[in-house]
């Protein structure tokens, strides 16, 4: 039985960019990245889950300390992939092919070894990291336990990342879905095996972790030897300046990613100074449903992303702005959906985790239902945030996402829950998304002249 998926199927062959646009085409080539996206973020959630039923308390804590490190990784990722998907696909719509195949290759190569970096510098200063990350005496071992095993797959993570922008900027969005499923596949298959019958705990954890990453990778490099339509492995010339602008119009992209990663670790520092370890466990619990929710925008804003930028290198602003009719449509259903059904399962999440009584349960039940506020307003956020990094202005979506993900956040986390303790901290999420909505509509009004979009209508 072939893991592969049709990556033909729901995609609108190539005219998705040189031919017409319609609701069905649109929806046909976006939902590829929204499942793909809330695909991976569900392997985390399930991950979670099995470190719950399978170690406890103590070991889901552990990998929630350490989650900063992940979350930086990740964003240096996805910065570099997003950053430089769009200007390769901005190259495509100016129809300068060349150009964009050495684009391509380069940020493939420079992606890898940016991981390789990343690894030695936390196995060298791995005592340190665990330390400042607010690790205590109870969970400084499980924690450099997870961590000395799971660095060793971020180069595999960042080629996977890459991968997928770079499919995406290909015309193949459903094909991401295969890379995912072969991941998360070989991932949970290995999590139950490891943790359960093998009993290697969080050893097994981290090892099934990168296990899934080089299975994402390598279903990567199958697509573009074997499957991709435009963009082709070349021989390239470094271009400093190429890479200088990826890392900064993917910054945005790194803000939203890096920023759950810096979230996680003052919300550690927060609550477990409220609530003990136990509070770290929760936070986990509710912060990794919270982006499990979240992922349903930033699959929609990943799959536009190459849409956007090949319709503006092809200076095609009625496709842009139809663009951005389909969207209102898509916020304003989603969002109510979204925030109803995780106000109304609270109670069903938090069993999956703990059986209702344990403190772990309660506290759980509390936070998923304060937090479900957030997602009425967060896709409008998301959604502006990488709308501007399409156009290759990564300052706006930067300022965004640094109000969203950090600086308001973070006000309204030292704030509120120095006012209402673990009640303020869960508030703190909605807090930063309303207060960042203003400045959303704000930027949006004032660069619609610029980039020739329409906000109503």
């Amino acid at each position: 039985m072939t893991l592969f998926i049709d990556y033909n199927i729901g995609i609108m062959k190539e005219d998705i960019f040189t031919g017409e646009l319609t609701g069905k085409r649109y929806m046909n080539f976006i939902w590829p990245s929204i499942l793909m996206m809330v695909v991976l973020s569900l392997y985390y959630t399930i991950d979670t889950i099995f470190v719950a039923r399978f170690i406890g308390e103590e070991g889901l804590a552990a990998i929630n300390i350490v989650y900063p490190i992940q979350g930086v990784g990740w964003g240096v990722a996805v910065m570099l992939a997003s950053g430089a998907s769009a200007l390769v696909s901005i190259e495509m719509g100016k129809g300068r092919q060349k150009e964009a195949d050495e684009k391509f290759t380069l940020m493939s190569v420079f992606t890898v070894v940016m991981g390789l970096l990343f690894t030695v510098l936390c196995l060298i200063f791995m005592s340190p990291i665990v330390n400042i990350l607010g690790a205590t005496e109870i969970l400084t071992r499980d924690c450099e336990i997870f961590l000395s095993v799971f660095v060793w797959g971020i180069p595999a993570a960042f080629a996977g990342v890459g991968f997928e922008f770079f499919i995406k900027s290909d015309g193949s969005p459903a094909f991401t879905i295969a890379l995912y499923i072969a991941g998360g596949v070989v991932h949970l298959g290995l999590d139950i095996l490891f943790m359960g019958p093998m009993h290697m705990g969080l050893t097994g954890a981290a090892l099934a972790n990168i296990c899934g990453l080089l299975a994402t990778a390598f279903m990567g490099i199958y697509y573009f030897i074997f499957r991709a339509k435009h963009l082709r492995f070349r021989k390239f010339p470094i271009d400093w300046r190429y890479i200088g602008h990826s890392f900064a119009n993917g910054l945005p992209e790194f803000i939203n990613e890096s920023s759950a990663g810096i979230m996680v670790f003052c919300y550690n520092i927060v609550v477990i100074a409220i609530a003990g370890e136990v509070g770290v466990a929760v936070v986990a619990v509710v912060l990794q449903m919270h982006y499990l929710f979240m992922s349903v925008h930033l699959g929609y804003q990943s799959g536009c992303m190459p849409l956007n930028s090949y319709y503006y290198g092809a200076r095609d602003f009625s496709k842009i702005n139809r663009i951005m009719r389909y969207t209102k449509n898509y916020i304003i259903v989603s969002s109510l959906a979204l925030g109803g059904i995780l106000l109304i399962c609270a109670p069903l999440i938090a069993w999956i985790y703990a059986p209702p009584g344990e403190e772990l349960y309660e506290l759980s039940v509390t936070g998923l239902r304060l937090v479900s506020i957030s997602l009425l307003v967060i896709g409008i956020n998301v959604y502006v945030s990488g709308f501007f990094t399409c156009f290759g202005n990564g300052l706006i979506s930067s300022t965004v996402s640094l109000s969203r993900g950090l600086v308001m956040l973070l006000i309204g986390l030292f704030i509120l829950s120095h006012f209402f303790g673990m009640t303020g901290a869960w508030l703190a999420l909605p807090f930063a998304d309303f207060t960042t909505l203003a400045l959303s509509f704000g930027m949006l009004n004032k660069f619609k002249s610029r980039y020739h979009y329409k906000i109503l209508g």
